[in-house]
């Protein structure tokens, strides 16, 4: 398994698993198709969830439950969370990492049980390969012209 970065400010790294590659050879992440899909749909939402991101990294975690949540009944699952609904499902790895495994629209007052356990199996994935020593932290090859 392979994880990409999204966010590394002072305080925190946030990553993206990686569960594909495009037809050029490069990563691809469910995150990252969230993150084009709802740019272009929702930009309004979308700038909301990049600066959550970007203060998170910068300053920790959140504090305010409307922005960052514990989601109950799950394994230590997280959520970034706009006022519009979007919502970036994640986990915490070595304190000051964060993974972030997809995103998803919010359409009722639940976490939908489909969301929770495709999140929860790539969470298991992702800490077998790290005790396997298969995980792979990727780097950018070269700056982004538009940082996600």
């Amino acid at each position: 398994m392979k994880t990409l970065i999204i966010r590394k400010g002072e305080r925190l790294t946030i990553r993206a698993i990686s569960t594909s590659t495009d037809d050029r050879g490069r990563d691809r992440s469910a995150t990252h198709r969230f993150f084009e899909e709802h740019s272009r749909l929702r930009p309004d939402e979308f700038a909301k969830l990049a600066a959550l991101l970007t203060d998170a990294a910068n300053n920790g975690q959140p504090p305010d439950e409307t922005k960052f949540k514990d989601l109950p009944g799950t394994e230590s699952l997280y959520e970034f969370k706009t006022s519009g609904g979007l919502r970036l499902i994640c986990f915490k790895d070595d304190g000051a990492l964060i993974i972030c495994t997809h995103g998803y629209l919010k359409g009722g007052r639940k976490l939908p049980k489909r969301e929770q356990e495709r999140a929860e199996r790539l969470k298991t994935i992702y800490f077998q390969d790290k005790a396997a020593g298969t995980l792979t932290h990727a780097e950018p090859k070269k700056p982004t012209v538009r940082q996600l």
